[in-house]
């Protein structure tokens, strides 16, 4: 099976994303952090993404919905229900095809730290979703802690694949859509985003992690544990990228007052310029 004949089985299995990170990529990674200590004949790592549906974001957006819109459609189902089913099916196939392929969820459970490997490394191994992403061409990761895509700035989400299927890699990708853009940083009403004049915003975990703006706690394995995407900077970068990205809308995806919670849980709704107050 060739590269391209796995991305396109890959894609009809129903992903939206789908790039691959040589050996060449990671194998300098600590043992930590490297897929050869899970799968030690490991060629390449498949990076498979499905896309969050915008609409899965308007419950937030309005103030009305949040666990049974983007909690569901937008974290629980979306990683657990339809990513995890594409990457079983692709794995499957690469079975089929006589490689050895390991499907993982885009993050790592916690679990004991006790060596009990032969490499001498203690499990849980915690592979690193994002910088793969970016090793296997898909994007890159933005000042905000958020991974862009040239098709869906942030709305993905990622597993990985480990293959002993030596497979040709994919260029590096940079979307360049944070250049001079502070959407994220602005939008935050905790001043949990801080410009320490680095390549990205410093983040105070403390005070996210109490934010009531539709930031949202993953699971063990999720691909994001402090989940941004929906609160108010990962909404202020949706808007920031709409007209940037390859999947476009007709309508914007703001047309609303914006609401946002002070660290207190205290509600203020800020109308749009030109606009009243939920207009």
């Amino acid at each position: 099976m060739t590269a391209a004949e796995l991305k396109t089985q890959a894609r009809q299995c129903g992903a939206d994303l789908v790039g691959i990170a040589p050996a060449g990529q990671w194998a300098a990674c600590s043992a930590d952090h490297n897929p050869r200590s899970i799968l030690p004949r490991c060629q390449a790592v498949i990076v498979v993404g499905r896309r969050i549906l915008r609409g899965a974001f308007r419950g937030v957006e309005e103030g009305t919905s949040f666990g049974n819109t983007y909690g569901m459609y937008g974290v629980q189902w979306q990683e657990h229900e339809f990513l995890s089913r594409v990457i079983h099916q692709t794995a499957s196939l690469l079975e089929s095809a006589g490689a050895e392929a390991v499907p993982l969820f885009g993050g790592e459970a916690d679990g004991t730290r006790q060596v009990i490997g032969p490499a001498g490394v203690a499990a849980n191994v915690k592979l690193d979703c994002k910088a793969l992403a970016h090793a296997a061409g898909l994007g890159a990761l933005g000042k905000g802690g958020f991974f862009l895509t040239r098709e869906y700035g942030h709305r993905q989400r990622f597993g990985l694949i480990l293959t002993d299927l030596a497979l040709e890699g994919d260029p590096l990708v940079d979307p360049g859509f944070c250049s001079g853009c502070d959407a994220c940083l602005k939008a935050c009403p905790l001043d949990a985003l801080s410009d320490a004049g680095c390549a990205a915003f410093a983040l105070d975990t403390q005070r996210c992690a109490v934010c009531a703006n539709g930031k949202m706690t993953g699971q063990a394995n999720a691909y994001e544990r402090l989940d941004r995407l929906a609160a108010s900077c990962g909404r202020a970068c949706l808007v920031a990228l709409e007209a940037r990205i390859g999947n476009r809308f007709q309508a914007p995806f703001r047309r609303r007052s914006v609401w946002t919670r002070d660290i207190d849980g205290q509600a203020t709704v800020h109308p749009l310029p030109g606009q009243g107050v939920h207009a």
